[in-house]
């Protein structure tokens, strides 16, 4: 009978040699021979060494029996994943990341992914792969801070930031626009931005890359340089200049956390945080309610819009008849037409039904941000009320009604004007001040780092 040490090295054997029907002779020996080695938390399993050799199908159905292995790290701090990257196995890793697209972010060894390794090694088909599968996967960081695009270009490799860079302006994922901005201004442990490695380095061409996206070209790192200040060459410096780089002693200093929370708070800061906590406190239900509410107003408005005041011109026998008699002509192409005159129905529909119903519609068909929904809505209920008194004025039997509501219609004019520049203002400090998916993004990215 063989012992426990016999079984270890004939399982090292078989994957040494992709030998399927040797493990399971050996699963018949002992089942449990696979459960012990996972009870390790740091081993050399058969996966490792499968993934080492690139023997594609030994390593697939040892996944399939145990898929653990493709997260344990050997005492070394890789997977088998990172094994395969390392001895240019690219079948190998194709086939674990076809099996699991998440493995493309485990943290191995001063937690380098395999995306960070092919920026390491220049390979980039992996790399394109890695991030077609995997988007998130762009988002890790070393233990040094180091983003993909910090390793691509400390190791030279401008195709592999070209690829990196061309991913994030074309990337359309949800906030896509602020993640690519954060990405590209990431910092690591010493505050350095890719854009001051490439000043650093000498690097031209990962600098003229990197000036036309939306990095900050007055980034300070943590002792409080640009990279105009750290430039190498005056090559480099003219690149800076002429994309309008400034030094750091042109460079305001950013706002601190405890200067904020020490500043006064301004009318429009009071606005922010009210829109903000109701933010945090609204309910599914009330999004829900909001999306009702638009959808009740889109359909009034629609009918109004087909029911305009004064009604239309008939065409009956009856209407010929007194306009024969009243020697008065309809043309039969008015059939049908409304009643009130050119200018009032330009106004009425185009101003206000139009706009009402098509801002609803957009609001209700692609489900904007609850925010966005919130001030659509309340815009439109003056925009709503606005149509009703413009309505009562065009059919005020006297002149005394129809001057009152001639009036209403001035003062709900500076109401919805009042509203919607207030929205305006206050969603544009959101945007600026509130941040939340960056927030999130930064969080997931290891910290608050600009």
């Amino acid at each position: 009978m063989n012992t426990m040490n016999d079984i270890d090295y004939k399982l090292k054997v078989a994957a040494q040699e992709g030998d399927i029907n040797l493990l399971y002779t050996l699963i018949e020996e002992d089942p449990y021979v696979l459960e012990y080695i996972d009870l390790i938390p740091f081993v050399e399993t058969p996966l490792h060494i499968a993934a080492s050799m690139g023997h594609v199908q030994f390593a697939t159905e040892i996944m399939r029996l145990k898929p653990s292995f493709a997260w344990k790290l050997n005492q070394q701090g890789f997977s088998p994943i990172h094994l395969a990257l390392q001895n240019n196995q690219k079948s190998m890793v194709l086939r674990f990341v076809d099996m699991n697209k998440e493995l493309v972010r485990i943290k191995g060894k001063e937690g380098l992914t395999p995306l960070h390794l092919a920026c390491q090694s220049g390979e980039i088909d992996l790399l394109a792969n890695f991030l077609f599968v995997c988007p998130n996967s762009i988002e890790d960081v070393t233990v040094r801070g180091e983003t993909a695009l910090h390793i691509a270009v400390k190791n030279e490799h401008y195709e592999s930031l070209h690829v990196l860079v061309g991913w994030l302006k074309t990337t359309r994922q949800r906030g896509a626009r602020e993640f690519e901005k954060l990405v590209l201004n990431y910092k690591d442990e010493k505050g350095n931005t890719v854009l001051h490695i490439s000043a650093l380095n000498n690097d031209l061409k990962a600098l003229r890359l990197l000036v036309k996206t939306k990095i900050n070209l007055n980034a300070k790192n943590s002792e409080n340089s640009t990279a105009l200040d750290i430039a190498a060459s005056s090559e480099i410096k003219g690149i800076l200049l002429s994309a309008g780089a400034k030094p750091s002693s042109k460079v305001k200093d950013v706002s601190k956390l405890e200067d904020k929370l020490r500043s006064n708070v301004t009318i429009l800061d009071k606005m922010l945080i009210y829109i903000l906590r109701i933010r945090k406190d609204i309910s599914e239900e009330q999004r829900n309610a909001f999306l009702i509410v638009a959808t009740l107003i889109a359909t009034a408005t629609y009918q109004s819009a087909l029911s305009p005041p004064g009604g239309v011109y008939q065409g009956n026998a009856g209407d010929y008849n007194n306009n024969v008699k009243n020697n008065t002509s309809l043309n039969s192409k008015e059939v049908g037409k409304s009643v009130i005159s050119e200018g009032d129905f330009f106004y009425l529909i185009n101003f206000e039904y139009t706009f009402t119903f098509v801002i609803n519609h957009d609001n209700i068909s692609f489900d904007t941000k609850w925010i966005n929904r919130w001030f659509i809505v309340h815009t439109n209920l003056f925009g709503f009320a606005y149509c009703y008194v413009y309505n009562m004025r065009l059919i005020s039997p006297t002149s005394t009604t129809s001057t009152f509501n001639l009036v209403m219609v001035h003062v709900f004019n500076f109401l919805h004007s009042s509203v919607y520049w207030s929205i305006f203002i206050v969603y544009k400090r959101l945007k600026v001040n509130g941040k939340d998916r960056e927030i999130k993004i930064r969080n997931r990215l290891g910290g608050n780092k600009w």
